[in-house]
């Protein structure tokens, strides 16, 4: 009897869902239909002979035997990708110079200039992590040839949105958010600096529902925001991306925040072979790959 072989399409999707806890989220992510996931799951389990996914309330968990595919998955779809990119490898030498702003350092810089450098051994990477306007300012004057910043009011000649990721309002677990809302305190808000449309966004949206707010903690950076949001004198708004597991989103008690996109800006319209390379690794990185 032939033996099945494993779709990686199918593979991807089902990582991609199972690491969401949602194949509806998969589908969006992927821009394919509902339908089509769940084809692509449905084949995954014939050709396995086994149950990969149960509900756990909304969310979706992997079985025992989801668990062991899932392991497998991820080691297949990273094999494949690290085939596809050293025979695309184009030996190419000379620099790229990246920025990202703060929420993204701790994991998609990390993955961005280790897949860059393991494909590209000979290519000098320059770095700058820092705020959204620096960064801008840096690819306008030519310091940086590449950055990755939110979506914001200002931005550069040449750019693409590549995602879009939910804001959160987002406090420690032990903070008394009922409290503030049934005694009708000024919520305290812990932000980034006056501008920061993450900040804009949350005091329009609490003034639109007539709850009164005060700026308890105000940061330069990021690496101060967490802190204070773990202490527990405030919450901030942000999204999940860079997130420390030590906190919670608190959406449920709050008005609902709007979606915010994820920029590449470039220094050219049309890139060098090396700043392509890297967008294209970036995207990939976003889109779940």
């Amino acid at each position: 009897m032939k033996e099945p072989v494993l779709d990686l399409y199918a593979l991807k999707t089902f990582v991609l869902g199972i690491e969401l806890g949602s194949f509806a989220l998969a589908a969006k992510r992927q821009n394919k239909s509902t339908s089509a996931v769940s084809a692509q799951l449905k084949k995954l389990e014939q050709q396995t002979n086994a149950v990969l996914v149960c509900k756990s309330g909304r969310s979706l968990l992997p079985t025992a035997q989801g668990e062991q595919l899932l392991q497998y998955a991820r080691k297949m779809l990273a094999l494949n990708d690290e085939a596809l990119e050293m025979l695309n490898r184009l030996d190419l030498k000379g620099a790229v110079r990246l920025g990202f702003q703060e929420d993204f350092s701790a994991n998609i810089l990390t993955r961005s200039l280790s897949r860059f450098m393991k494909v590209n051994p000979d290519v000098q990477l320059e770095t700058e992590v820092n705020k959204y306007r620096p960064l801008i300012n840096s690819v306008l004057q030519g310091r940086l040839d590449v950055c990755v910043t939110w979506q914001g009011g200002e931005d550069s000649r040449y750019q693409e949105k590549i995602a879009e990721t939910p804001m959160h309002w987002i406090a420690s677990p032990d903070f008394p958010l009922q409290s503030f809302l049934e005694h009708q305190q000024p919520l305290p808000l812990v932000v980034v600096e006056p501008n920061c449309f993450f900040k804009q966004q949350a005091i329009r949206q609490l003034e639109a529902h007539g709850i009164r707010w005060q700026v308890v903690c105000q940061s330069q950076s990021l690496a101060g925001i967490w802190p204070a949001v773990a202490s527990g004198i405030g919450v901030t708004v942000r999204t999940e991306t860079g997130m420390p597991e030590s906190l919670i989103t608190i959406d449920e008690s709050l008005p609902a925040l709007d979606q915010i996109g994820i920029v590449i800006h470039r220094i050219k319209e049309i890139p060098d072979s090396l700043c392509e390379n890297m967008i294209a690794l970036v995207k990939e990185i976003f889109s779940g790959g």
